[in-house]
């Protein structure tokens, strides 16, 4: 679990909605119009009479350049004008700036600590979040996971599905609270409602196998493939297998198997590469194939920890096939291997 990116920009104009001041009002639309120079014009006589929210926008807006020149100092100054006096969008800003280091600003996780704290405790959404992860990781506190599960189910309430999904690990594996599967698929439940791709993966795998929710193998296509279109490449393999081996509801298709085996593979997934080259290596959903089935082992072996239970059944199925492969054909898969190694590497990098 890691800090979110800076994202001041996104999270800060919500939070203003109750500003009573009829020049903020005017400052505000000419901001969300586009027209900077008017809007800082306006920002800035507010905030030189104090006015905490004009301040934060204001450090925004040296912060990003608009109307005037980027000037981090700038930024910083006045974002600390507003929050010394509890505008938490500043405190929140304060907190990733000093968490970062951004343009060039000191990096100092104390003083991140600090005003993510008084965020938080105001009830910033982000800033509850990101506290969450910190005290998860030891990023600027001492590490604690009762902290990390108290700080992500304050914003998990405010409905942040990251902070959901996190919490719901956290009850699935009894850190920093007591074991709870039943809690554990509610936050996942509700993280997979609002989109998040990793919830509805664990929600698929639980209705598939019946744990802590009625076994409902269409609802775990449901899930899994809600995941998988947004890539969750573990969801690939679940729907995959399903459609090898077929369930209640669900016809078997093994060449339907085969391409979701191939979209993850292609992705990376060493799952998904070991059982693409199964398939290649009893022809099934498609032409058997010792060479490609080896080159997909290579693969998934290089992506694969030592010692886990893939590692084993790829090892194993890699001895069967150099016991009828020549090494003609072995280096010939080698040979494909490392070249999607290297192709997929190039890929990443433009």
């Amino acid at each position: 679990m890691h800090p979110a990116k800076f994202v001041v920009a996104l999270v800060l104009l919500p939070f203003l909605s109750l500003t009573a001041h009829a020049d903020f009002g005017t400052a505000l639309q000419a901001y969300d119009d586009g027209e900077y120079q008017s809007a800082y014009r306006e920002f800035r006589a507010l905030a030189d009479d104090g006015d905490a929210d004009a301040q934060s926008i204001l450090a925004l807006m040296y912060l990003e350049g608009q109307a005037v020149d980027a000037d981090m100092a700038q930024a910083i100054g006045w974002y600390a004008r507003a929050a010394e006096q509890g505008q938490i969008d500043a405190q929140y800003a304060l907190a990733i700036i000093s968490i970062e280091g951004a343009g060039g600003a000191a990096r100092n996780l104390n003083t991140a600590a600090q005003w993510m704290h008084e965020s938080a405790r105001r009830g910033h959404m982000y800033a509850q979040f990101d506290l969450g992860n910190m005290y998860a990781n030891g990023t600027g506190v001492v590490e604690s996971d009762a902290d990390a599960a108290q700080w992500f189910e304050f914003a998990a309430a405010q409905g942040h599905k990251d902070a959901q999904y996190n919490l719901g690990i956290l009850y699935l594996t009894g850190r920093g609270v007591e074991t709870d599967r039943d809690v554990a698929m509610q936050w996942f439940q509700r993280a997979a409602e609002q989109g998040h791709k990793d919830a509805q993966y664990n929600l698929g795998v639980s209705y598939l196998t019946g744990r802590s929710v009625e076994r409902d193998p269409l609802q775990a296509v449901r899930w899994l493939q809600a995941a998988a279109d947004q890539g969750q490449s573990s969801a690939v393999v679940a729907l995959g297998l399903l459609r090898l081996e077929g369930d209640e509801g669900i016809t078997q298709d093994q060449v339907a198997a085969a391409r979701l085996f191939r979209q993850a593979a292609d992705s990376g997934n060493p799952q998904g590469q070991y059982f693409l080259a199964v398939l290649f290596t009893r022809g099934l959903g498609v032409e058997q194939d010792p060479v490609e089935a080896y080159a997909w082992l290579e693969m998934a072996s290089g992506r694969t920890r030592p010692g886990s239970e893939l590692a084993a059944s790829i090892d194993g199925l890699r001895q069967s096939l150099t016991a009828v492969m020549t090494a003609s054909e072995i280096a010939q898969a080698t040979a494909v291997a490392r070249q999607r190694i290297q192709a997929a590497q190039a890929a990443a990098t433009n």
